[in-house]
């Protein structure tokens, strides 16, 4: 589990630097009304991906782990969900054509659309759930890091002005689902692969279209507003929206790491009825959240205005509201899926997952129709918020008797303690004449140097229990 945590930090890392590279160079050379466009031409196809991704992946991973060690039923099973898979995603490039056809504001739009629509199929192919069954983390990051490079090149070679947004587009579909071409064929290592019309649909599909419906319902409230803000509002709020929502996307991606990894194993446990084991795996990751999500959301609002000056210049500044919105929504996004995809998830709670993340979705979606006309890209953001604070709670509601929480006061206290060292540091380095890139670099450096010694000084468990395994391993070398 330490392995692939780490593995899989290494490779939300990456997906990390990859955009702090690129984002910033693109954001400066598309201006924001092109930026704007490439990132409504990906929500909508968004919702394609989802209908040809129909919830297959995360059922794969569930029932797929009971075959790790049966090949041949491993395949079968397998074959099975490919082939679900390339029936819904020739349904999704149907549907997405018809659609284009019928709406005169998509015509505008239909070479990035083309083009954002290769995620389908790249997706589809790619079979990312076998890998995550068989938790090979390490090839994942080793693959992911040679595309992303890749990219790197071809970024800077081919996109040169405001005209190059589909040369960005393309660039962006090859980085992060490009590499999925080689998952085809190294699958076969674990089981064979092929399509069929023999499948047990009776079986698969109820379970498939619940967390579907769960994973549509989602989406309402992670992709809906930047296509309402895109309609209600122009391409300059959807390229101001676009930084504040890259930015929040990237701190998510890299502090839920932890939990991406943790799914398989909480979903064996939770199959084998290891109540035991899956109580002490939960209150471990939710430990180490409190301790990393808290310090991570208070600096991102104390340094939004130098993070967006840097990633995307002065013409983004408009997006620092936003993304200190969207930091709120930091803390109650990832404690949520904590509940929602270790807890609700594994225990086969998808009735009760699809419940609480259409209330969510309806509710995101009825206030970007009411406040996005008024208030652009802030309303976004703000009802993001208010939809995750909904899914949050019920969340928590719905996992009552399903695992017992341990709070650790004493977590809470020395974590509480350490956020306000933060905001001393971040205060203290913003008022010093310096450089916009010295300015984030020793708020942040400062800031974990600090909030770091608060955890020793005050006896954080968590901290404590690292610092012994890490002082073992040291003495084991020696």
């Amino acid at each position: 589990m330490s392995l692939n945590a780490v593995m899989n930090a290494l490779k939300t890392l990456m997906s990390v630097i990859f955009p702090l590279i690129t984002f910033p160079y693109a954001s400066n050379v598309l201006q924001v009304e092109n930026l704007g466009k490439v990132n409504f031409a990906n929500s909508v196809c968004g919702y394609f991906l989802l209908f040809a991704g129909l919830g297959i992946s995360s059922y794969a991973v569930r029932e797929g782990s009971k075959y790790v060690n049966d090949r041949e039923k491993l395949s079968a099973f397998s074959s099975e969900m490919f082939s679900i898979n390339m029936i819904t995603t020739v349904i999704a490039y149907l549907a997405l054509f018809v659609t284009m056809l019928c709406s005169a504001k998509l015509r505008g739009y239909t070479d990035l659309l083309l083009i954002m629509s290769l995620q389908i199929f790249f997706t589809t192919i790619g079979t990312e759930w076998i890998f995550t069954i068989f938790e090979e983390y390490t090839y994942i990051t080793v693959r992911g890091m040679i595309f992303q490079i890749l990219s790197f090149a071809a970024l800077f070679l081919f996109v040169k002005n405001q005209s190059d947004y589909c040369i960005y587009a393309g660039i962006s579909v090859f980085a992060s689902v490009g590499s999925n071409v080689l998952n085809y064929f190294r699958a076969r290592r674990y089981c064979a692969i092929h399509f069929t019309w023999k499948i047990d649909w009776k079986t698969h599909l109820k379970p498939i279209m619940i967390i579907f419906a769960s994973t549509l319902a989602t989406t309402l409230y992670v992709s809906s507003d930047t296509t309402i803000l895109g309609i209600l509002g122009s391409d300059y709020n959807v390229g101001i929206y676009a930084v504040a929502g890259k930015i929040y996307g990237i701190v998510k991606n890299l502090l839920s790491a932890v939990l991406v990894v943790s799914i398989p194993r909480l979903s064996h446990y939770a199959g084998i009825g290891a109540k035991k084991e899956f109580n002490q795996l939960f209150n471990n990751i939710f430990r180490a959240l409190m301790v990393v999500v808290a310090p991570a959301v208070i600096g991102l609002i104390l340094l939004s205005r130098e993070v967006v000056l840097f990633i995307s210049g002065e013409s983004y500044l408009d997006a620092v509201q936003p993304l200190q919105i969207l930091s709120l929504a930091l803390l109650v996004c990832l404690f949520g899926w904590l509940y929602n995809s270790c807890v609700l998830l594994p225990c086969r709670k998808e009735k009760e997952l699809f419940f609480v993340t259409l209330v969510s979705g309806v509710l995101n979606v009825a206030l970007n129709l009411v406040l996005i006309p008024y208030f652009k890209e802030s309303a976004a953001a703000f009802t993001t918020l208010l939809a995750e604070l909904c899914s949050m709670v019920m969340c928590i509601h719905y996992s009552k008797g399903l695992v017992e929480l341990v709070f650790d006061w004493k977590i809470v206290g020395s974590v509480a303690v350490g956020c306000f060292g933060i905001l001393a540091v971040c205060t203290v380095v913003k008022a010093l004449p310096l450089p916009l890139l010295a300015t984030i670099f020793t708020a942040v450096l400062g800031s974990v140097a600090v909030y770091g010694v608060i955890l020793i000084a005050l006896k954080n468990p968590l901290v404590l229990e690292y610092l012994a395994k890490f002082k073992q391993k040291i003495k084991r070398r020696i």
